[in-house]
């Protein structure tokens, strides 16, 4: 019987541990993809504003 229950735990524990990777990855990848989303939206601002200065006749500089 001690040997089914030493079996049950360590089983549990393996799983514990792979859920615990999966958050940490499941973490990373999303806080990644904010970063690249505020890097493209600032991206697009930039681009916006020289577009805009460049028909407005302001040189092409950015504000």
């Amino acid at each position: 019987m001690k040997r089914k229950a030493q079996g049950a735990i360590e089983y549990l524990f393996m799983i514990a541990a792979a859920l615990v990777i999966v958050l940490i990855v499941w973490r990373e990848i999303s806080g990644r993809g904010k970063t690249a989303s505020t890097v493209a939206g600032q991206a697009e601002n930039s681009i916006k504003s020289s577009l805009e200065s460049a028909i407005n006749g302001n040189g092409g500089g950015s504000s």
